[in-house]
């Protein structure tokens, strides 16, 4: 194997492939990345997975030999990261060593041979949906903050996607909120599945970083689902297990129904946590009067008590929320203005847009009695 490639663009590739390098294993493989070379296409390319997800993209060099090597993917990636800008050439040399040269520097690389390195099942026959970068990326936002982080909670560590006809949709809960967001899409096939919320993140930050905008064609297989988005394909595990039915949890009806400028009231709320952010209940008390919303909240220390202009139909009303999930939730939504539905001071609150149903975000109270007021 010997090649030899732009400093900048290899860098840019590892940055992608990092991405599925697992942390704490304890097979020495799979802290690596596989490289391969192929003359015909003149491109290297580069593989990483943790077995429940794996990342492979593909990056423009001159081939002078094909060939494929495993290499440590922290020390390759720091000794590239720190190389001058230039071309890199690599060389495979006897007992799996790599040299690597640029301008005066020399270094070499104990490899580890490519023929242990996973092979992930691609699902590239399941059925194909195509959505927009960007729309997939806001979903993904939008949602996979509300999973569970509780290894123990099963399916709702995972995020739904639910292919429709007429809309594509994404689910994500935790027991103590949920965060519904749908897009209109026009599609032939519909089809479920359940991707762990940690694995969608990794997904949303490369569609973060990826400046081209292009359709992603997702691919879903039994066992796998496929996202690829021009030179980078993800491969990414399907949950067992069936979601949560998520409809049935939305509250039927409300009888309190708040007009609200959400920028402003979720400044509220980041000011009011500020006091009870260290202290043992994260919580703030939301009261609902004729024309406002009044957010208090006190710890050992200090008190917070702010005012916010609302328009407000229906009674007068005492709840109770954390104060992270309510700030998590604003934060996702970009609407200028939203409506707060509730119903009694132990129901839940349901949040939307003033129009349509692009998204719903549940929140569930707490006690007044646990807010210490």
């Amino acid at each position: 194997m010997q090649f030899t490639c732009e400093k900048d663009t290899l860098n840019k590739a590892l940055n992608i492939v990092s991405k599925a390098v697992s942390s704490r294993t304890t097979i020495p493989i799979l802290k690596g990345i596989l490289l391969q070379c192929e003359k015909e296409s003149q491109k290297i390319f580069l593989s990483s997975s943790d077995l429940d997800i794996s990342i492979r993209t593909g990056a423009s060099s001159k081939v002078e030999e094909e060939g494929s090597i495993v290499v440590s993917a922290k020390l390759f990636s720091d000794i590239v990261r720190k190389l001058p800008a230039g071309e890199v050439s690599f060389k495979l040399q006897e007992n799996d060593m790599v040299e690597v040269v640029c301008g005066s520097f020399q270094s070499t690389l104990q490899g580890i041979s490519a023929e242990d390195f996973p092979r992930v099942e691609t699902g590239l026959d399941g059925r194909a949906f195509s959505v927009e970068k960007s729309m997939l990326r806001d979903m993904i936002r939008a949602t996979c903050f509300a999973a569970s982080i509780e290894e123990s909670r099963g399916i709702i560590t995972g995020v739904l996607m639910e292919f429709k006809k007429d809309s594509f949709n994404m689910v994500a809960l935790d027991g103590y909120r949920m965060a519904i967001i749908r897009e209109k899409v026009r599609g032939e096939d519909e089809q479920n599945v359940v991707i762990s919320a940690r694995n969608m993140s990794e997904i949303g930050k490369l569609l973060s970083e990826e400046v081209e905008e292009a359709d992603i064609e997702i691919r879903l297989g039994e066992k796998n689902a496929v996202f690829m988005l021009n030179h980078t394909k993800v491969v990414t595990r399907v949950m067992e297990g069936e979601f949560i039915k998520y409809n049935d949890i939305l509250p039927k009806e409300n009888r309190i129904k708040v007009k609200v400028n959400r920028r402003e009231i979720m400044e509220s709320v980041e000011r009011a946590s500020i006091v009870v952010r260290e202290g043992k209940n994260s919580f703030i008390k939301f009261t609902l009067n004729e024309d406002e919303i009044v957010l208090f909240s006190r710890a050992d220390e200090a008190t917070t008590k702010e005012s916010i202009k609302v328009e407000k139909e229906g009674d007068d009303l005492e709840i109770g929320f954390n104060a992270r999930f309510m700030s998590d939730t604003l934060k996702a939504i970009d609407d200028e203005f939203i409506i707060m539905h509730f119903n009694t001071g132990i129901n839940p609150c349901l949040i939307t847009p003033q129009e349509g149903d692009a998204y719903e975000y549940l929140i569930l109270p707490v006690r007044l009695s646990t807010v210490n007021v």
